[in-house]
């Protein structure tokens, strides 16, 4: 985050339906960001001072970035709580270590607090004196968690938060005003979203989870260098060979299938890092294209405590490392694991992720998604790669930034911010003092991995899951090519639905055969999130000049957000 700050790239992710953001000029854009890299700069050197993580939480909000600030907020929060706490613990021990240097040098070197300077001359005065600042702090943290919850749409977060300060700071006169603001948003918000559903705008599912959750836009941010943006051609090169070891009749290409020829005053659209598949012969109906089972960017999970940690299949057998007694189906999955994501794991305690997984129903629940995210990481940690962003999975996927349209992401506090960083803690990642596992870094994973993951049901358990192969096919709403679980695992094999020729592109379906039958206007909404642009298929162009609709859909209200 102390790389310069690009100008041309900068979008803000806020979304704030309340009051609605707006984009810094230049100079303003120039202030902000020049003081979020002095303020990691003295991050780097003071980890363990909470006022630091909250000052610049505030600058990444007002420049745009709520789900950054909340980020910072919330390590401030940790840092402050372990301060107070009376319990002693090594971080309480670094926050008032840090903070009475901090309250001493104040008081004997600023001629603005120099009056004061008895207040902390002796270790007692001055310990007392770190405690008065710190509870002061920890009032201006919980302001400003509010702040960035609304900004990035968190209407239920924010009621939630605001109850919880009110039982915290029983004396404080603020924070009551805060529960009544979020209740009379969050009954202006179900108001209109009722209406919508009343309309058939909206279906009763969806009112419940924007009511439920916030969103945010995914955005590149402006100190992103370009390697962290597009796949260069050694990525490319391995997709390829991935793609040689696995298939016989198709190869990855750059596609431009998603390029747009500028018509009726529009202008003309370039996508460079779009990869697709082509035929490299006829193929027939029912053959086989390829099955991805253990890619380099392949990785599936689920909750069922009986199924093999590598694959997911079940049940397991007397297969195992040395390490522990974790059992897989076969001792190619056994060695699979040593050899790439278990290490980090093994003798961690999970089980609070476990646990939360095995109640869900869905394969979007994000119990699901926190597992997919624990994997993501002990692939990176065991890779030992510069940047975790450069994993073999991360590098090959990209999130769905720069359109012209974009759809609003999910976002929640607990998800998206809390559980992130208890994951790290296990991990025994310190979370103040590595900036590789930033909140930056842990968002824009999500978002490549939101863009990218599909749901697998293996059995009674539902799961997600990356494929690498899979993850390169375009998008159809009349399709050529399919998937399925032969194996009972999360081996994904792809078969032709029709016969191909060669040269053809071959596409799946993004939104599954029952959203391919929608009317197009209604698949054009929903497809959106992955296009940020009307889908431009050959059954979408048809029936869209069918019934003379526009090509340029409007955007589903902001109130509406992407699961």
């Amino acid at each position: 985050m102390d790389s310069p700050w690009k100008t041309d790239q900068y979008t803000p992710s806020s979304a704030c339906e309340i009051s609605p953001p707006l984009a810094l000029d230049p100079e303003q854009f120039a202030s902000e960001s020049s003081e979020v890299i002095r303020l990691t700069q003295l991050i780097a050197a003071l980890p363990y001072d909470p006022e630091l993580w909250l000052t610049r939480g505030n600058c990444l909000r007002l420049l745009g970035y709520p789900e950054l600030g909340l980020g910072d907020a919330y390590k401030a929060r940790l840092l402050v709580e372990a301060g107070l706490l009376e319990t002693p613990s090594i971080l309480g021990d670094e926050v008032r270590k840090a903070f009475r240097k901090k309250t001493y040098e104040l008081h004997t070197t600023d001629p603005a607090w120099m009056r004061w300077a008895d207040s902390v001359s002796t270790p007692e005065l001055l310990a007392g004196k770190v405690e008065e600042m710190l509870k002061r702090l920890e009032l201006q943290i919980w302001t400003e968690l509010m702040e960035g919850l609304m900004a990035a749409n968190c209407c239920s977060d924010y009621g939630r938060l605001s109850r919880e300060a009110v039982e915290k700071f029983p004396d404080d006169e603020f924070f009551p005003s805060e529960v009544l603001n979020s209740d009379a948003w969050y009954a202006q918000r179900e108001e209109i979203l009722t209406a919508r559903v009343d309309s058939g705008d909206m279906a009763e599912a969806q009112k419940a989870t924007t009511l439920l959750n916030g969103g945010v836009y995914p955005v590149p941010y402006p100190f992103m260098g370009e390697g962290f943006l597009i796949r260069d051609e050694a990525v490319f090169k391995g997709i390829e060979e991935d793609f040689k070891r696995v298939s016989t009749n198709c190869m990855v290409v750059r596609s431009t299938i998603r390029n747009t020829v500028g018509e009726n005053g529009d202008e003309a659209t370039t996508e460079d890092d779009c990869i697709g598949a082509i035929a490299t012969r006829d193929i027939v109906s029912g053959e086989t294209v390829l099955i991805d089972s253990m890619s380099a960017g392949s990785v599936g999970v689920d909750a069922d405590p009986g199924g093999c940690p590598t694959c997911c299949a079940c049940p397991v057998s007397n297969f195992w490392n040395t390490c522990c007694s974790v059992l897989y189906c076969s001792q190619v999955c056994a060695d699979v694991a040593i050899a790439t994501f278990h290490n980090p794991i093994c003798g961690k305690d999970f089980e609070y992720l476990y646990t939360a997984a095995r109640k869900a129903t869905v394969t979007t629940d994000f119990s699901l998604d926190a597992l997919l995210l624990m994997r993501i990481i002990a692939l990176s940690l065991a890779e030992d790669v510069e940047h975790p962003l450069m994993s073999q999975v991360m590098v090959r996927l990209t999130p769905a930034y720069g359109f012209k349209e974009p759809n609003l992401i999910i976002f929640n506090f607990a998800d998206h911010i809390q559980t992130p960083i208890s994951i790290l803690q296990t991990f025994s990642i310190n979370i103040f003092t590595n900036p590789l596992y930033d909140t930056w870094v842990l968002h824009t994973m999500k978002c490549r991995l939101q863009n990218n993951k599909h749901g697998q049901t293996l059995g009674d358990w539902p799961g997600t899951s990356i494929s690498g192969l899979y993850s390169m096919l375009n998008h159809s709403c009349s399709p050529n090519v399919d998937w399925r679980h032969d194996s009972a695992s999360s081996e994904v094999t792809m078969f032709a639905t029709r016969d191909c020729k060669e040269g053809e592109d071959l596409c799946i379906s993004y939104i599954g055969s029952v959203g391919n039958e929608m009317p197009v206007v209604e698949r054009r909404r929903k497809l959106m999130g992955w296009f940020g642009m009307p889908c431009r298929c050959e059954k979408c162009m048809e029936e869209a000049t069918a019934i003379g609709e526009s090509e340029v859909l409007v955007a589903a209200e902001g109130l509406e957000i992407t699961a």
